[in-house]
């Protein structure tokens, strides 16, 4: 058991040097330009991939999350330290690509905290979920930032006393949506979404039919989905529940022909780089078309062309919006009518 516990810990620490070094020299660490034949890029605390049903293949080096796409930019933040490490080595990357290869990349901002996770960008203006410190940032082209407070302070992991891991963010019309995991396994609380406005002040609190989730896409009939992480579903506004598979689901992609969805073996979050994952292609009526094993979890999951529901731009350039089942009127509980409205 030493002698298998001593390899991974010096690889380990080894890629945390390699992350720290690239950091400071604010390079990205590229292993191939190449994007030919994948239609995904896969995020995963063991490098950036691209994907296709057949196979996949490193893009770069180091521990990604959030990733978002504008035109032929695509955008990825990378921690270049533990996800729960203080040091606040976290950074978006930027990938241009000209077809079908990367012809450059460079650093955006730096100086994140290591724990944030998805982003996306409203407009040309990118929003972080800086999730341990339960904020939203906002980091305008010019690389300007500004934070907003959605949710009150709490210390990360403090359940009791308000923390809600706020970890997916999405656009719909004026609103702005926030997905709050709120921990299960300690709360026994299902997860919700933030309902917001433009200003990401908070309207309202949506329960989902899920714990422990992530991501959000918005459906051209205006059905929010997201993953049911815990039960390894995927779940819609409107009930609709599907069994994807025993691991967690997280990633979440939604084209106009196929659904990606990543399957994560639950571990402690320092340690999940070194546990295996899956990416689960499913056309849109959610039956299973391919699966394919990955090296480790994925984290996030986006259309390189961008042409992708998670993406709040594309949903806006759709003309769509989040329509939820609106609250039943005594009369609609008497007769099991289902009645659908914008909301909030």
């Amino acid at each position: 058991m030493t002698g298998q516990t001593r390899p991974l810990a010096s690889r380990r620490v080894l890629g945390e040097a390699l992350a720290r070094r690239a950091y400071g020299e604010r390079r990205v660490r590229l292993a191939s330009r190449d994007l030919s034949g994948c239609e995904h890029l896969v995020s995963t605390r063991r490098g950036l991939f691209a994907v296709a049903r057949d196979g996949h293949r490193l893009i770069a080096h180091g521990q990604f999350f959030g990733l978002t796409v504008a035109g032929n930019t695509l955008f990825a933040f990378e921690a270049c330290d533990r996800p729960s490490a203080l040091s606040r080595l976290g950074r978006i990357v930027r990938l241009h690509r000209a077809g079908d290869e990367i012809v450059a990349a460079d650093v955006f901002v730096d100086g994140l905290d290591n724990g944030c996770h998805q982003i996306d960008l409203i407009g040309d203006t990118l929003f972080v979920a800086d999730t341990y410190r339960q904020i939203v940032v906002a980091i305008e082209p010019d690389g300007t930032v500004h934070e907003y407070q959605p949710i009150p302070l709490a210390a990360a992991r403090d359940w009791e006393n308000g923390y809600v891991h706020l970890n997916s963010l999405i656009a719909s019309g004026d609103y702005r949506l926030a997905l709050l995991h709120n921990g299960a396994g300690h709360t026994g609380l299902c997860s919700e979404v933030a309902i917001l406005d433009a200003d990401w002040r908070l309207i309202e609190r949506r329960p989902l039919a899920g714990s422990g989730c992530h991501g959000l896409a918005v459906l051209e009939d205006g059905t929010l989905l997201s993953c049911g992480s815990f039960a390894g579903e995927l779940i819609g506004s409107d009930g609709l529940r599907v069994k994807v598979t025993e691991l967690m689901t997280r990633g979440l992609s939604v084209g106009r022909e196929e659904i990606v969805v990543g399957g994560s073996v639950f571990a402690e979050r320092d340690v999940r780089d070194r546990s295996t994952g899956e990416v689960f292609f499913l056309d849109r009526d959610y039956q299973l078309l391919g699966t394919l094993a990955m090296p480790a979890p994925p984290t996030e999951i986006r259309r390189i062309d961008g042409a992708d529901l998670s993406l709040s731009n594309h949903v806006h350039r759709l003309g769509l919006e989040v329509r939820w089942p609106a609250r039943p009127t005594p009369a609609a509980i008497t007769t099991g009518e289902r009645v659908k409205g914008v909301w909030p």
